[in-house]
């Protein structure tokens, strides 16, 4: 398993929690996700189908600002 670690800005509530979840869960070869809504901090396990260029731009295109 691979670990990508990304920074995403504008998270406000469970909402925004569980939509990240479920946008990020819709890749291939997904394991964990965590998501720190006070840091923006969002951790994912993941196989080596995806990549973090993968997730990155699942969160743009669900609308997420991803700042690192």
């Amino acid at each position: 398993m691979h670990t990508t670690v990304i920074t995403v800005g504008d998270l406000d509530g469970e909402q925004a929690i569980a939509e990240i979840t479920n946008v990020i869960h819709e890749l291939p070869g997904i394991d964990t996700v965590e998501v720190a809504p006070e840091t923006g901090v969002v951790s994912v396990e993941h196989s080596p189908l995806v990549s973090e260029a993968d997730i990155r731009f699942a969160l743009e295109d669900a609308g997420y600002e991803v700042m690192s």
